[in-house]
């Protein structure tokens, strides 16, 4: 039986409106999908942006206490070698200044925040997501082997200097040094005479080349992880 013109016009009507249905639903599907996937990396954005503020204040306080550690180990290495009346009174004091202060590094707590609460899943970037998991472990090593250095500075260096009249000066908040040049006093020559402190002081000096090397491995690891950050912020706006 001849399917007449007009069933035939009704047919295509009915297979054009059943396209234009299927692709209303495919294109509210696609737009759904794709104002998620905006969304998730808005998110992904703003975990990265805070992460690498984080990253950028940790990697400097990492560099300024391997950089001041360095300098406390030249300074106790020359009070070792020797020192005499005639020694710099500003030098001896800052050698006593590095045995005695130890710094206690802060960890922050974007990472932390990030693994407990779950998001670490968001960053789409896998390498960049197990260093992350990897860091709280590696400042926790840092943080504690710090925190020996400070007992051991508190318990053993500066009660000794103490006696021996260090510091001798009341400095501003955060210093220990702040004579004027002279002589050597009396008593910080028979400190650099007695084989007990000179021991207390090698070891110190020991443990600040252990902060150095740690310092600086975890300042490394710091840049690498935000290499990491910034091609996944890169990746993320194009």
């Amino acid at each position: 039986m001849a399917i007449s013109e007009s069933s035939r016009a009704k047919l295509s009507w009915l297979l054009l409106e059943s396209f234009l249905v299927v692709a209303s639903i495919l294109l509210a599907f696609w737009i759904d999908a794709w104002w998620d996937q905006r969304k998730d990396r808005i998110k992904e954005y703003e975990i990265l942006i805070g992460l690498e503020a984080e990253f950028v204040d940790v990697k400097t306080r990492l560099e300024y206490w391997a950089s001041r550690n360095a300098r406390g180990i030249g300074g106790i290495g020359k009070f070792l070698s020797g020192v005499d009346p005639e020694t710099d009174r500003r030098a001896v004091e800052y050698a006593f200044e590095s045995a005695s202060i130890a710094n206690i590094l802060d960890r922050g707590g974007a990472v932390d925040a990030l693994i407990f609460s779950g998001r670490l899943e968001q960053i789409g970037d896998r390498d960049l997501r197990t260093l992350l998991i990897k860091w709280p472990d590696w400042i926790d090593d840092i943080a504690s082997n710090d925190l020996s250095a400070r007992r051991f500075a508190m318990d053993q260096i500066q009660p000794y200097l103490a006696r021996h009249g260090f510091p001798g000066v009341d400095c501003p908040e955060g210093r220990l040094v702040c004579a004027e040049p002279g002589p050597v006093p009396t008593a910080y020559l028979a400190l650099a005479a007695d084989p007990e402190f000179r021991a207390l002081l090698m070891l110190r000096r020991n443990w600040l080349r252990g902060a150095v090397r740690d310092h600086n491995n975890a300042a490394n690891q710091a840049e690498e992880i935000l290499s990491l950050i910034r091609k996944r912020l890169e990746t993320i706006a194009d």
